[in-house]
């Protein structure tokens, strides 16, 4: 614009005669005007307004029409100009017509060596308005700037030329509109003048990072030119994504902390759906199962599932959406497909906000150790079920024998006390063994005599002779101790091992099985001494003669032999041990 003319109150002063009329602007512009250089009005006005108002702009500075909240940039940006006598293009929200401000594109050049030429005009429809109220919406930090280069073209600094409420939170800057970077940050890295300006001369908009030491901040920045390649002005929107960031690396931290734990856990961990349709599961499974992930998903996990507990997996899936879990124990092969091991599957629902179920989460524990020792638990428990009325049967036994030879009160209970201590004395072998074991011949005579005190090995009064390590029949032991109880008891009292001159032999061995079980044949001979006194001397004689000649041979399948030689008891058993 080289001059602008007006022939009436509507317009500018008289130009030359190449000068346009202001009729000619009226409806495209809504104010024009001439001002020397301090931005003095000298002649014009907006137009459509009559002489008394146009009069009222000429003398006055056109700033005083800017709105306050807008004075700031209008200054910096009209002392730039200035400066430089360069044009001046800006968006101001302008009082006009002496009302209320008004967005509107404004646009100052310098005319001659000392005047300069405004024009202005007003957005349609409140744009500028509309456009402020948008930007104002949104979360995202929200400014225009305009660059500023030195006489070489390089870039300098850029102003601040509009921004919204959320710029100032996000930057921390207070009144920047009108205002340069280098004000606001001194030390302002290079890099972003760099990439602005890139930016500007390109035409091209960008999305990059950019980190902020002081104060600490990391922004997501999308900047895109307002004016085309060359231009001066760009939009940018930022956000300072630092507490995201930190919010990203706390939750990376936590999911590698979840995911170690669950790598690190003895069980099988997996997701699924309601249908029981598995989406994933640890490595566990596979390393333990041989089956992929892949082959793991859908229903293909159930093919590693005992063939009978299918069905029951299915039944407890049925039922999982009532009951709030899914539990069921399981039998899941190995890799190589050899054998199975029982497993505890169990798994909750993951619920949303709603309470609505958005997957399953389960596991799978070993309990096969714990499934054998339960079982090992049943089998000792009936075992000892079946001990404890044996042995109440042998008590009973031992209490009616004992009282029917004995001559009183005072007779019974002496024997009947040492009968229930060689009793005690099994029990106690008895109780001492593993699953599997049983008590043999050597500990059980060792036991007896030992318990008598006439245990020499290595003398020459008492010789055992025999293999070690001979299992006698759990079942059977306690009336098999009883009679050799009730052999060492005679021994002591009337026989071999009643004076110093006796002697006692217990030889024992293992016959060769002939279409039957293996049998351990037992000789208990005594010498060196005078036989027993007949049976009235010595009470309780008969019944071990008795336990070993028919208890025996009845509760055990025993061959027995007793006999009363010269020198003492000879007494042969032969006793079933497998």
């Amino acid at each position: 614009m080289n001059a602008i003319a007006d022939t009436g109150a509507h317009g500018l002063d008289a130009e030359p005669n190449d000068a346009i009329p202001s009729t000619l602007l009226t409806g495209f512009a809504d104010a024009l005007w001439r001002m020397d250089e301090n931005g003095r009005v000298t002649a014009g006005a907006p137009t459509g307004l009559g002489p008394e108002t146009a009069a009222h702009w000429k003398g006055r500075l056109w700033l005083e029409a800017v709105d306050p909240a807008d004075r700031a940039l209008a200054e910096s940006l009209w002392h730039e100009a200035s400066a430089a006598r360069g044009a001046l293009d800006a968006s101001l929200r302008l009082r006009l017509d002496g009302g209320a401000a008004e967005p509107a594109q404004l646009r100052i050049v310098p005319a001659g060596e000392h005047d300069w030429h405004g024009i202005a005009r007003r957005r349609p429809d409140g744009e500028g308005d509309v456009h402020r109220r948008l930007i104002e919406t949104i979360d995202d930090g929200f400014c225009t700037i305009q660059m500023i280069y030195d006489a070489d073209g390089q870039p300098v600094n850029y102003r601040f030329l509009a921004v919204n409420s959320a710029f100032e939170r996000q930057s921390g800057f207070r009144d920047a509109v009108g205002r340069t970077a280098r004000e606001l940050v001194p030390d302002l890295p290079r890099k972003w003048l760099d990439v602005y300006d890139r930016i500007t001369r390109s035409g091209t908009a960008e999305r990059f990072e950019e980190q902020q030491e002081k104060p600490r901040r990391f922004f997501e920045i999308y900047a895109t030119p307002i004016e085309g390649p060359g231009g001066s002005r760009l939009a940018v929107l930022f956000r300072d994504v630092l507490p995201r960031r930190r919010a990203e690396a706390e939750l990376s931290r936590s999911e590698r902390r979840l995911s170690t734990l669950v790598q690190s856990m003895p069980q099988f961990v997996w997701r699924a759906t309601a249908a029981g349709r598995w989406t994933w599961a640890s490595s566990q499974w596979g390393a333990y199962t041989g089956q992929s992930g892949a082959d793991s998903r859908g229903l293909g996990w159930l093919r590693m599932i005992h063939p009978d507990d299918r069905g029951r997996v299915a039944a407890a899936w049925a039922k999982a959406r009532e009951r709030g879990e899914f539990q069921v124990e399981i039998r899941i092969r190995p890799a190589g497909g050899e054998g199975y091991r029982w497993f505890h599957a169990r798994a909750l629902p993951v619920r949303d906000e709603a309470g609505a179920t958005r997957e399953w989460v389960g596991t799978c524990t070993d309990i096969d150790e714990m499934r054998q020792l339960q079982a090992r638990q049943e089998v000792l428990l009936a075992e000892l079920q079946h001990r404890t009325r044996n042995l109440l049967g042998v008590v009973t036994s031992v209490a009616e024998r004992t009282a029917r030879s004995a001559r009183s009160v005072a007779d019974f209970l002496p024997r009947f006390r040492e009968r229930l201590l060689a009793l005690s004395r099994i029990n106690g072998l008895l109780s001492q063994l593993d699953r599997g074991q049983r008590v043999t011949f050597d500990e059980l005579i060792r036991a007896e005599l030992g318990a008598r005190g006439v245990l020499d090995e290595g003398g020459e009064r008492v010789v055992l002779d025999g293999p070690l390590g001979v299992r006698l029949r759990s079942a059977t032991v306690q009336t098999f101790a009883l009679a050799i109880h009730e052999l060492a008891t005679n021994a002591v009292k009337y026989g071999a091992l009643s004076g110093d001159a006796g002697r006692l032999a217990v030889r024992w061995r293992l016959g060769e099985p002939e279409g039957g079980p293996r049998r351990l044949c037992v000789e208990w001979i005594e010498s060196g001494t005078a036989p027993p006194p007949p049976v009235p001397a010595a009470p309780g004689r008969g019944y071990g003669r008795e336990l070993i000649e028919k208890a025996l041979p009845y509760q055990m399948k025993a061959r027995t032999r007793y006999e009363i030689g010269p020198e003492g008891v000879r007494c042969t058993i032969d006793v079933p041990v497998d």
